[in-house]
């Protein structure tokens, strides 16, 4: 299978030694809701993921309609899995490799890193709780719940987000969209890889106050424009009742991708 897309990140904390990097080549089913299939990397037959199950790679991970995973790592890296999802971590890295769907992804701090690679696009996590999606049209969606994220295009150019910023990248990994605001408290609650399963994403606290600290940014008037929620939404995985409706939701929201929007070498 050619995988398109490659996940993971970079964490670091002031002040606090970094651990040696440990690969993320297993982790551990801890909750599995509706269908989630394990697809052998050597014959390509799939059998149905159990929780308390490790998955290895090169294996991969699929889940249904309306379905959704949990994974952690022995170091406590979690790993949420979207609905019509494929994906698989690198064998002898940090990477998720995602070819289909969407992917929370958060690891304590210094515990190791990776990066987001589509076409030469490189999404360098520097703190610690990030949300990318693969768009119908093939761009690639990142979200920035809590820390800060760097995001390389294979030309150097690169972009950093804060939390409450999205960029899109380009189906072909050489432009950026621009930065865009969205409100981090309002967007929280629909989005199922959070809020979707039994218990809190361990992570939660720092997203959280996070949301305080925009809060009080929109209210000084530092935040002049947020994008819609629609927008902000768009190509995620949400809970009943908060899905767009059909008649209002664009083919794609309007993204004018500009080489050089919010870039920096």
């Amino acid at each position: 299978m050619n995988t398109r897309f490659f996940l993971a990140a970079f964490f670091a904390c002031a002040g606090v030694p970094a651990l040696a990097e440990v690969p993320l080549t297993e982790s551990t089913f801890t909750e599995i809701i509706q269908q989630a299939n394990v697809v052998s990397a050597a014959d390509k037959s799939a059998t149905p993921a159990r929780t308390n199950e490790v998955f290895k790679v090169p294996d991969l991970v699929r889940t249904g309609p309306a379905s959704r995973v949990e994974m952690t790592a022995p170091d406590q890296t979690i790993t949420r899995v979207g609905a019509n999802t494929v994906f698989t971590f690198a064998p002898g890295g940090r990477d998720i490799l995602l070819e289909h769907g969407s992917v929370l992804f958060h690891a304590p701090a210094g515990v190791g890193g990776g990066a987001i690679k589509n076409h030469g696009t490189a999404a360098a996590v520097l703190g610690t709780t990030e949300l990318g999606a693969i768009l119908p049209d093939g761009s690639f969606k990142i979200l920035d719940l809590e820390g800060n994220v760097k995001v390389t295009l294979k030309n150097l150019l690169s972009i950093e987000l804060k939390p409450g910023q999205m960029v899109i990248v380009s189906p072909d990994g050489t432009e950026f969209g621009p930065v865009m605001n969205f409100n981090l408290g309002r967007l929280l609650p629909h989005l199922l890889l959070v809020v979707g399963f039994s218990e809190p994403l361990s992570s939660l606290l720092l997203i959280q106050t996070a949301i305080q600290a925009q809060n009080q940014e929109i209210a000084g008037g530092g935040l002049d424009h947020l994008a819609p929620l629609l927008v902000a939404e768009y190509g995620l995985d949400l809970t009943p009742g908060s899905e767009p409706q059909p008649w209002n939701l664009p083919t794609q929201p309007q993204i004018y991708i500009s080489p050089t929007a919010g870039a920096h070498h």
